[in-house]
């Protein structure tokens, strides 16, 4: 029998479900998080075991791709610290618990190979000019500290009562430190894009006489600041492409680029010398996520701020950055993606990972690429041959599914990852909606588990897919796996309708079912002399996933109620 390079464990009545959908989903867009590691906010864990943490990140990005999300902002550059190998500033001390200490692992190598595996893209997030703010201390006092190493380069800055330390961009030596930086980084590293953050000057109240009275040049003080930003992208964006054309290089500006009638704010342009829509227009980065964390009730509103952005993109992406952590956005974020999509947005990126870590997206009902970027002129791979399929003989259940990787057409015919496709008939269309699982290319095999059969026949394809996520023009073969003990009890056009539970490879469960429009529900836990309310909420028109994550040792069953039809379905578990 061929071996099996990489299991998947599924319960296939998630397969070829025909979904009432009430809200369309983009072909592909960019669906983003935030994950932050500065003050340890999601990552790493209160804990220098160094297993422990990596498997705290599994743990994080395999809920990531659960919600159907695809792309993460990892945050890899803060306070003047670095999560990766740096000739230039200090490695963290949230690993080891010492500034500069020695790692058993390298946090961003392990991070690109754990989103990859998982079909994710990865870019680093960088704290670009601010170098150190909060109370770690040991941090500050590290000679290796850019504040210690270069203390003329380093401006110290008091907002709201808070000391924080940023470099002066208005020095060329400073710019050319930066960009140094990320271009060893992207030489080092197969990340997927960079992510600039705090690309921009505190506040007006900045002391930067120096740099200005040696590098003015006769410039107005806002000029001055505003072409210093403008260089540094320009200069990182010319050394990461130098590098890969491919890498995406991004920004998270500030909300509001200027004020216009309708909203106002803290602008980007005058406030703190971000013209982050000269760098759109002069094409130095693929795409911009603003920070634009306002609801739609707010002043400034969600949609004014968003439509704004994408209607001056300039032909680039726009990826509107929402500020899950607030209560007043959480329960429109649903909204918001659909606002997002009405307007062509690129996509939408979520701050931060702990604000969504419990919640399912209704509107990410399919997997998605993320959105193309036709300027960066990918490549179509070729297909993949030969799929076949072996059944198991240690299970009844489990399908092996085998595939001969072609050789390559061209020098850059590079294949990156295998998009498996689960088909509702042999001869059907390739749609989105029927993307099944993406592969990493080094794979050539897959295990499937079909636990509970709903139909009599399951039809599989896969495509090839490049870095850019461009497939390849031809699908494989389509391989048929038949169910005959079902020929008698299932029909052809057969659905699921009822709740199903299903187990994940980790032990967690999860209930799918389909609702025609919004109920409210609930979920109980049945033990023999117990019973516990697990979950209450609604459910929506279309596909629902609910993630069951407490421990559900004590109960024997689960029970879910559907309030406004009286209507409940008891799961054994």
């Amino acid at each position: 029998m061929v071996p099996f390079i990489k299991t998947i464990h599924v319960f296939v009545l998630l397969l070829f479900i025909c979904s009432i959908v009430t809200q369309a989903q983009n072909e592909r867009e960019t669906r983003a998080v935030w994950v932050a590691t500065n003050f340890k906010l999601d990552w790493p864990p209160p804990t220098f075991d160094q297993e422990k943490q990596k498997q705290a990140l599994v743990d994080i990005f395999d809920n990531i791709k659960s919600k159907n999300l695809n792309t993460i902002f990892f945050q890899v550059s803060s306070n003047g610290t670095t999560l990766f190998k740096s000739s230039y500033d200090p490695f963290s001390p949230y690993i080891t618990g010492e500034v500069d200490g020695t790692p058993a692992y390298d946090p961003l190598k392990f991070a690109v190979e754990q989103a990859h595996k998982r079909g994710l893209e990865i870019h680093a997030w960088v704290n670009v000019l601010r170098c150190f703010t909060g109370s770690e201390s040991s941090i500050l006092k590290n000679p290796n500290h850019i504040s210690k190493r270069k203390p003329e380069w380093v401006i110290e800055d008091v907002r709201d009562g808070q000391k924080s330390l940023w470099l002066d961009p208005g020095l060329p030596e400073v710019r050319e430190y930066i960009a140094a930086m990320i271009e060893e980084m992207a030489e080092n590293y197969d990340i997927d894009g960079v992510h600039l953050d705090y690309i921009r000057y505190p506040g007006r109240n900045f002391e930067d006489e120096f740099s200005y009275g040696i590098n003015g040049n006769g410039l107005s003080r806002d000029e001055f600041r505003r072409k210093n930003v403008n260089d540094l992208v320009e200069l990182i964006s010319k050394k990461l492409k130098a590098v890969r054309h491919s890498i995406k290089l991004g920004a998270a500006p500030i909300g509001i680029y200027k004020n216009l009638e309708g909203f106002s704010g803290w602008e980007g342009y005058t406030e703190v010398y971000q013209d982050s829509r000269s760098w759109l227009k002069r094409g130095l980065v693929d795409y911009v996520s603003p920070q634009i964390y306002w609801s739609f009730e707010d002043n400034p509103r969600f949609d004014a701020v968003a439509k704004d952005w994408v209607e001056n993109s300039y032909g680039r992406s726009i990826v509107l950055g929402i500020g899950s952590y607030k209560p007043n956005v959480k329960p429109e974020m649903d909204q918001m993606i659909q606002y997002a999509r009405s307007i062509n947005a690129s996509g939408v990126a979520f701050f931060r990972y702990e604000n969504i870590k419990d919640l399912e997206f209704n509107s990410f009902n399919y997997k998605s690429y993320p959105a193309t970027m036709a300027w960066l002129d990918g490549i179509y791979p070729t297909q993949p041959q030969n799929l076949s399929y072996v059944k198991s003989n240690s299970s009844q259940n489990l399908y092996g599914l085998n595939w001969e990787k072609a050789k390559s057409t061209a020098a850059n015919d590079s294949i990156s990852y295998f998009a498996l496709y689960s088909l509702p008939g042999k001869k059907s269309e390739l749609l989105q909606d029927y993307l099944f699982d993406v592969i990493p290319a080094d794979h050539t095999s897959i295990t499937i588990a079909i636990d509970r059969p709903k139909r009599v026949n399951y039809y599989f394809t896969l495509k090839s897919v490049s870095k850019l996520w461009n497939e390849s023009i031809e699908s494989s073969n389509v391989v048929e796996i038949k169910m005959p003990q079902l020929l008698s009890l299932v029909q052809p056009d057969d659905m699921l309708i009822k709740p199903a539970l299903v187990k994940d490879p980790d032990n967690n469960y999860k209930i799918i079912f389909y609702s025609k429009g919004k109920e409210k529900i609930e979920v109980e836990g049945i033990g023999k002399k117990t019973k516990e309310l697990l979950l209450s909420g609604e459910a929506f028109a279309g596909k629902n996933v609910l993630s069951l994550r407490k421990n559900l040792a004590a109960f024997q069953s689960v029970k879910i109620l559907f309030k406004s039809t009286n209507k409940d379905y008891e799961l054994k578990l």
